[in-house]
């Protein structure tokens, strides 16, 4: 009985898989192109006004050392923005407050028409 020498299949195999790794084009495929801005150190045209609100659970806003209650850091914050059009307001709040008092403070804001609301994280909640 002959055995059958496996040898040359290994070769025409090895021979056919470098032929077609050679004739497949491998760039592009699945690329995506993405314009990305580039940074400039040009100042904005436009002045954005910044607003630090932090909230107390006392019902009290600070502002700039200044201390306020919900009527009048609306009334501050409406005066103060009724020049400009470009303006943010960020809240953050002590570690004693609620959610429901940070909500409810975003959402009265919100409801006299003051938008461009985010919220303040403090340094160490950030996680690297």
């Amino acid at each position: 009985m002959t055995k059958i020498s496996l040898t040359p299949v290994i070769d025409v195999v090895f021979i056919l898989l470098i032929f077609f790794m050679l004739a497949s084009n491998f760039n592009k495929v699945g690329e995506i192109n993405i314009n990305i801005a580039k940074e400039s150190t040009k100042a904005s045209q436009k002045d954005t006004k910044v607003f630090k609100l932090m909230i107390h659970q006392d019902g009290k806003i600070m502002s700039d050392d200044k201390t306020y209650s919900d009527d009048e850091v609306l009334t501050m914050l409406q005066i103060a923005i009724k020049d400009t059009s470009e303006y943010s307001i960020i809240l953050t709040s002590k570690n004693d407050v609620t959610y429901q008092r940070f909500l409810s403070v975003m959402s009265f804001l919100k409801l006299n028409n003051l938008d461009n609301i985010k919220t303040g994280i403090k340094r160490s909640e950030v996680s690297k």
